[in-house]
């Protein structure tokens, strides 16, 4: 009877030696597959961020220049919506240094057009401004 168990013993202790090729090969294809599906979602996460940071850039440009027309009361600029011009320095601006006190980042990271108003009408990531209707 010992001599029994332990056979089976053995037998057992050899048949279990390992992962087969087909094991190994279904646990990469399903670390593949998991890999292939995480990408495809930081990639579009990725494209949402910067769109999200020029929104947010432009938006703290309009607020700064409306801020900065209100304290010097101006109620008119040059604009630059189809002059083949934008900026992100804001040289343009009636007013000694511009938004230099209004913007925390200044120069900005995009370029922007503006009306008559000092409504910014398209952020650009360089060159002309696009002529209206706005």
């Amino acid at each position: 009877m010992k001599t029994k168990v332990v056979r089976s013993l053995k037998r057992l202790g050899n048949s279990e030696r390992g992962f087969t090729l087909v094991e190994l090969l279904v646990v990469v294809a399903i670390v593949v597959a998991l890999a292939a599906a995480t990408t495809v979602s930081v990639v579009q996460f990725a494209g949402k961020g910067e769109s999200g940071a020029q929104n947010a850039e432009k938006e703290a440009v309009q607020s700064a220049m409306d801020t900065l027309l209100a304290e010097n009361g101006i109620v008119a600029v040059t604009g630059t919506a189809g002059s083949g011009t934008s900026t992100n320095d804001f040289s343009a601006l009636p007013v000694e240094d511009a938004l230099s006190g209004y913007l925390r980042d200044n120069p900005t990271r995009y370029f922007y057009c503006w009306d008559s108003t000092a409504k910014i009408v398209q952020q650009l990531a360089s060159g002309a401004c696009p002529a209206g209707p706005y």
